[in-house]
């Protein structure tokens, strides 16, 4: 018997990469998995990709503006989602927003479906959400645990932030780590840009994100100090406009520094040969709300995986593997002079030491580790059900 699955995003599943893995490795395990995501002109509504169907909903009332319109929004796309899982086996929630429509499915459709809530962030004290935004989002997921049969997150600390909701059922961790991939060697950066053979590449991959340390780092690779330093910053803006803002100064500013660089995001299958063409990764979240304090990054394990000693903020789900494995330096300071002091402190290391040991992390950590847990937790879940 094939298990029908629904895994639903409240984005356009064209960047999600830990949901993308999650829903290959579930279809190459026998899941009949379709992926419920929104639409967006220019996007297909329906595909199927590496086994699992994508199915993208319209939103009528997308041309509403403002709270009140992302708010109609929201309940037309979590009333049409529920509709279309009522007939599933297991629903599975990526972060709070997908809660609704299982809600829904369940209260007026009578779903008999199990489900599983994947919490990509510690959702609740993410940054910017008022106290109502947040005492919300605690309720929501109060009324949830309830019906939530699997529960799986991201880090340690977010695990034992949500651990007393969800002590009665399974739990597991899924880190957000790229699948194994061979070492190689490549001069991708250095080709693109014009760069010298020999120069000292620091990268940062990812989106243009604030409070992710992007405007300090490049503060700092204004500084003489750096000079004989390249910073190369790989990554979008998004769709919103504090990002686009962030990417316009970085694009302005890569045209007045000789060392600061721009270059746009590069597909997943490609990501591995430019990153490992740098000489040290950065990942450098600002310490402001504890959704960020108890982070580990995509980009972390992405920096491991090619081999790239890694400079990163003083948090502690990053510091201890950095700690454990000896892949890096604790940037003591999310400023200009800290970073520059970091950076001085890492670069007097052996980069090829520190390198290796990443790579070790990164394959101690790597997906196909993550996959196991995941089916694992998918069994148990299962095994609930036929109890």
């Amino acid at each position: 018997m094939k298990y029908k699955v629904s895994s639903i995003v409240l984005n356009d599943f064209t960047r999600d990469s830990r949901v993308q893995k999650q829903a290959a490795s579930l279809a190459k395990a026998g899941y009949d998995l379709t992926v419920f995501a929104l639409w967006k002109k220019g996007l297909l509504e329906a595909e199927t990709k590496e086994g699992f169907k994508i199915r993208r909903i319209r939103i009528f009332s997308s041309f509403l503006n403002g709270s009140f319109g992302r708010l109609i929004k929201f309940l037309e796309f979590s009333c049409k989602v529920s509709w279309k899982i009522k007939k599933t086996d297991i629903v599975h929630c990526h972060d709070y927003h997908p809660l609704p429509a299982m809600l829904l499915a369940n209260l007026f459709f009578r779903s008999k479906f199990r489900v599983i809530y994947d919490a990509h962030e510690y959702e609740s004290q993410k940054l910017g959400l008022g106290k109502l935004s947040k005492l919300s989002i605690r309720i929501l997921e109060k009324i949830s645990s309830y019906f939530v049969d699997g529960f799986i997150t991201v880090s340690g600390s977010i695990m034992e932030m949500y651990g007393n909701l969800f002590s009665k059922i399974p739990q597991t961790l899924i880190l957000n780590c790229p699948p194994y991939e061979k070492e190689v060697e490549s001069n991708r950066f250095q080709s693109l840009l014009s760069i010298p053979r020999g120069a000292v590449n620091c990268l940062y991959q990812g989106g243009f994100i604030p409070h992710r340390g992007i405007e300090e780092l490049t503060r700092a690779f204004c500084d003489d100090e750096m000079k004989d330093v390249n910073i190369i910053l790989m990554g979008h803006g998004g769709m919103t406009k504090a990002g686009q803002d962030l990417e316009k100064q970085i694009l302005d500013l890569s045209i007045k520094q000789k060392n600061i660089y721009h270059v746009q995001s590069v597909p997943m299958h490609e990501l591995l040969s430019f990153t490992s063409s740098a000489s040290v990764g950065v990942c450098l979240t600002i310490d402001n709300c504890l959704n960020h304090r108890y982070s580990l990054p995509n980009k972390f394990f992405e920096y491991a995986m090619a081999g790239l000693p890694i400079l990163v903020s003083d948090l502690p789900e990053m510091k201890k593997l950095v700690e454990d494995y000896n892949c890096g330096i604790i940037c003591e300071s999310i400023t200009p002079e800290g970073i520059v002091k970091g950076l001085r402190k890492l670069l007097r290391h052996d980069l090829k030491i520190l390198g290796k040991n990443a790579r070790k992390m990164a394959e101690d950590h790597s997906w196909e580790v993550q996959e196991e847990k995941l089916l694992r937790l998918y069994d148990k879940v299962l095994h609930k059900k036929s109890t």
